[in-house]
């Protein structure tokens, strides 16, 4: 798949609002791509991937930079003694003391000065540039997907390395660069004081080279899961009556199978977890019984997955 078609997965598969946004960081031998437009007066790292997911492609020299903690973690110029050393982390009063701040400077990823000599943004879909990584602006529930995807690709689960500090720059950039995989940010004091973000929002950023692995997994899960976790097929009836604490009423569940509706497709066999139903062969047929009604945590999967709506619960003796 090429650029536009990954963006184009995504976009339909999460239902995206803005569109990921391609970053390169531009190595010193390279020539600046075509498409690209130098911004007019400088932005922050982080703005400008809030400006590329408006659909903006953008080449960014070290002059076009105005965060200069996050050009010096990106690689780009050498960082100052002051930015080194904490202290405007304890000016600013994000951290409590200077060892605090030192602990944290020391932990995050950066690039040594000089390594790049820009940064390239655009949409997904309009990068004429092979990027390092791509950034998505989710909501939670998004980015649970794209978790779930890596997950149906490998079989893994994630490990991010994050931090409320130096977001963009450090955790959506560096580390994934360094690291080769997927990390997470809810951004930070920077990001969200001067940019658009949504407090709803937050970052997952992606290398390039796993986008197709989890764009692939992305159509298989939006075959069945993802649309039947937004229809929310599991949602039990609204509670209409209470228990005291202790009181054992509606603890067991009466699990009814509407035999005009029911196909004795087995689905409910299948799914249920605490084999509460059984398949019966006799002269009418294949038809569902319950075998084990006891068992039945009242989880909603079979009434969520059953395709004919043709079975009930309710807690045993309840009218």
């Amino acid at each position: 798949m090429n650029n536009a078609e990954l963006s184009q997965v995504f976009k339909q598969t999460l239902n995206l609002r803005w569109s990921p946004v391609a970053v390169r960081l531009m190595r010193p031998d390279e020539e600046i791509p075509e498409g690209l437009v130098e911004p007019p007066m400088p932005l922050r790292y982080c703005q400008s991937i809030i400006v590329a997911r408006r659909g903006n492609c953008l080449y960014m020299p070290p002059r076009k930079h105005a965060c200069p903690d996050g050009s010096g973690i990106l690689g780009l110029v050498e960082m100052s003694a002051k930015l080194k050393s904490g202290d405007l982390y304890l000016l600013f009063k994000k951290l409590p003391d200077i060892e605090t701040a030192q602990k944290m400077i020391a932990s995050r990823q950066e690039f040594a000065a000089g390594t790049f000599v820009a940064t390239l943004v655009a949409p997904l879909e309009m990068a004429t540039f092979e990027p390092d990584v791509v950034i998505f602006t989710l909501w939670p529930e998004q980015a649970m997907w794209m978790c779930c995807a890596k997950t149906y690709a490998t079989g893994e689960r994630q490990v991010f390395r994050t931090s409320g500090y130096n977001s963009t720059c450090a955790d959506l950039t560096v580390q994934v660069m360094k690291s080769g995989e997927m990390n997470v940010s809810f951004g930070c004091y920077g990001a969200r004081a001067s940019s658009e973000i949504d407090d709803f929002e937050q970052y997952v950023s992606v290398p390039y080279e796993q986008l197709p692995l989890l764009a692939g997994a992305l159509k298989k899960l939006s075959v069945k899961s993802i649309p039947e976790e937004r229809r929310k097929i599991y949602m039990p009836p609204v509670i209409d009556t209470v228990s005291l604490p202790g009181q054992e009423e509606g603890a067991e569940m009466e699990v009814i199978i509407d035999d005009r509706r029911c196909t004795g497709c087995g689905l409910c066999e299948a799914f249920c977890p605490a084999s509460v139903f059984i398949k019966v062969e006799d002269s009418a047929g294949t038809r569902i019984s319950v075998n084990n009604s006891s068992s039945c945590s009242a989880c909603y999967t079979c009434v969520g997955q059953c395709p004919e709506r043709a079975l009930q619960l309710k807690p045993k003796g309840q009218i």
